[in-house]
């Protein structure tokens, strides 16, 4: 009872790991190939409406600035401590800095008034609908709640554990 058991949990551990090398490959690959530091972005809200939506993903391509136009959709830092931000560029400054505003916002945000080329990790390329909820999730709901949810899990093994001890292997639904 005790091996299976472990060799379960074993192959359990190297396929979330696997996972997680996987995950990290994929996205070092594309922003090798596609020249940016963030390949994939998940939009976190509705200022692009009608354009895509807040839960969408979308692949970046690193571009030269000089390659930029208007009505081309960017993700930009406002600041390194500021989550990216996804909006169209609606006109180029004398300076070759980008002004940029959300699709279904009123007006432009203060920051929106002078992009440095710097800032700019990629243009939008390609839109996938709802791929971007996996992470919204992640970070808005189980990244803070996480002690809860080590809690939770720890929890439900040990229930688990509990009942296969006292029923045994044979016991039909596991």
């Amino acid at each position: 009872m005790g091996f299976k058991m472990l060799k379960r949990f074993d192959n359990s551990i190297f396929y979330m790991a696997l996972g997680i090398v996987l995950a990290f490959a994929i996205n070092w690959g594309l922003a090798f190939g596609l020249s940016t530091d963030m390949p994939v972005v998940a939009v976190e809200s509705n200022s692009m409406l009608p354009a895509f939506s807040m839960g969408d993903m979308l692949v970046l391509q690193g571009v030269p600035a000089q390659s930029l136009k208007v009505n081309d959709i960017i993700v930009f830092s406002p600041s390194p401590q500021q989550t990216p931000v996804v909006h169209r560029i609606i006109s180029i400054n004398p300076d070759n800095t980008f002004q940029t505003k959300g699709d279904n916002n009123q007006g432009q945000l203060p920051f929106e008034l002078r992009i440095e080329p710097s800032q700019i990790h990629g243009k939008a390329i390609f839109i996938i609908p709802y791929a971007g909820w996996l992470k919204l999730g992640m970070m808005q709901y189980v990244l803070p709640n996480i002690l809860w949810v080590i809690v939770g899990a720890g929890l439900i093994a040990f229930i688990y554990i509990g009942i296969k001890m006292y029923w045994g292997e044979g016991f039909g639904f596991w």
